[in-house]
């Protein structure tokens, strides 16, 4: 028995690393499969950076230019310039958003990188989304900031956004040089690829072009606002924004002065959209710039949220304002009898995420699919009981048949395998995989633990014997006495 015992010791002795980093060598650079800043997996860019040196020829390629900055807009080839706000506030989401920003970086697209100011910037300095901005904008323009520390449901988790806003309006580095905007978190990820996205939202012949979508579908109501009043009495969301101190208020009344020097009165109905949108120019330009003068719409409807310290208002402020204010209120998409975009029929949902499936929905849905949990070995955040939850490849089915754009959130911490198949050009080049019925899965083999028990029970094997031998032994002497 001792032979089987060392054989199986001497198995255990080498280390998965060991194994891992021999097949990387075999394959090919390591770099392409692992990250030495974080040991975290890193996955070959999406395109190399010279991949849309050479765009097709269309109407609304850049005309050709001999200064620098003229062909760094003429490799940009079509489509709408996006202007993208990304959101990162620990490290887990700092190093998902590197898979992110490769999958945005286009010529003419800017990237603001907001990271909260909660986290030390030095980890940010040596992170790999660092190092990949400095290697690779891809003729994006970057910006990378740290002003605000955000708190969740409080009124400053808007203030990433509508400082991304002011400068996209105002700051002359990036004033009309943008077509449509949108934030995302970190753990997002695009279902498409750069090129793709500016062709549907092409501001001349985009199918997505001229729309504000300041919902997803895991808005009650699809792609349009949720009035507060939509939900049944006693819902949380109902009460919250219509009672205070547990008396009902109703809908505020507002009093301000519109743009052209009136005083207006407005009641404001509450809708809840989703903190994460996509704007177009002129509503990002009126929103920031009402917020500078204090009696505009927008500035008075601040102050109420603050002072009455209403949660949520990064879901509800900016939908609220936008249905409340013409001719916005008229950008919404318009959708067909199922809930889809009238104009590209394929989208159900801009982004797909799962929040609230820890008990039915205000109108009666009951969730049915199980989800991604996180391990103790993850680093990533447990989410809080409604979400939003890790997606991963169990997922893909829904994320096809929503159309979604973006999907979050996603991890490489959690499954790397939703990260690596994206972006695509279609969403007919995913596999369609959904959830099975149930699925349950063995425990994580642990070599080093089962290691360590077969010593231990090595170990007790040869104490037990040398005991035996000992005892034998002392009664051969007891026996010659």
């Amino acid at each position: 028995m001792f032979l089987p015992c060392a054989f199986l010791l001497s198995l255990c002795a080498l280390s998965p690393f060991t194994a891992l980093t021999s097949a990387a060598g075999a394959a090919g650079d390591a770099s392409d499969i692992a990250d030495t800043r974080h040991n975290a997996p890193v996955f070959p860019r999406h395109h190399p950076c010279n991949c849309y040196k050479y765009p097709p020829d269309t109407p609304y390629r850049h005309s050709s230019a001999s200064s620098t900055s003229d062909i760094n807009k003429r490799k940009r080839g079509r489509g709408a310039r996006i202007a993208y706000l990304i959101e990162a506030h620990n490290a887990r989401t700092l190093d998902d958003a590197v898979h992110l920003f490769r999958s945005i970086r286009y010529p003419g697209n800017i990237i603001i990188i907001h990271i909260d100011s909660k986290f030390p910037m030095e980890a940010y300095h040596n992170s790999t989304l660092a190092t990949e901005i400095d290697a690779c904008k891809c003729g994006a323009d970057v910006l990378v900031e740290s002003k605000f520390s955000p708190h969740w449901g409080k009124w400053d988790m808007n203030d990433p956004t509508h400082y991304a806003m002011d400068l996209l309006a105002f700051d002359s580095r990036f004033k009309d040089k943008w077509d449509v905007f949108m934030n995302l978190s970190g753990d997002t990820m695009p279902v498409l690829t750069p090129d793709r996205m500016a062709e549907l939202f092409d501001p001349h012949l985009g199918p997505l072009r001229g729309i504000n979508f300041v919902t997803s579908a895991a808005c009650e109501t699809g792609l349009h606002p949720t009035s507060v009043w939509e939900f049944p009495d006693g819902w949380h969301k109902k009460t919250h924004y219509t009672h205070v101190d547990g008396e009902y208020i109703g809908a505020s009344v507002l009093d301000y002065v519109d743009d052209d020097g009136n005083e207006r009165s407005q009641r404001m109905d509450t809708y809840f959209g989703s903190q994460w949108m996509s704007l177009q120019p002129d509503f990002v330009a009126w929103l920031a710039r009402s917020l500078k003068r204090e009696d505009s719409l927008p500035s008075v409807y601040r102050d109420e949220f603050i002072d009455s310290d209403r949660l949520m208002s990064d879901e509800t402020f900016v939908s609220t304002l936008l249905m409340h204010t013409h001719p916005f209120n008229e950008t919404l998409p318009r959708l067909l009898s199922r809930g889809n975009v009238a104009s590209f029929p394929k989208i159900y949902s801009t982004r797909y995420e799962r929040m609230d499936e820890h008990y039915p929905t205000a109108f009666g849905l009951f969730p049915s699919d199980q989800r991604y949990d996180v391990p103790k070995s993850s680093k990533a955040d447990k989410p809080r009981v409604w979400g939003p939850y890790f997606l991963g490849v169990y997922d893909l089915a829904n994320i096809i048949d929503n159309g979604a754009l973006f999907i979050r959130k996603v991890s490489v911490t959690v499954d790397p395998n939703i990260v690596r198949l994206l972006p695509v050009q279609d969403w007919s080049e995913l596999p369609y995989i959904g959830w099975p019925d149930e699925v349950l899965l063995t425990e994580k083999p642990n070599w080093e633990k089962k290691k360590a028990k077969l010593k231990e029970a090595y170990l007790e094997k040869q104490r037990k014997k040398k005991e035996k031998a000992e005892k034998e032994q002392a009664d051969m002497k007891g026996e010659a006495l």
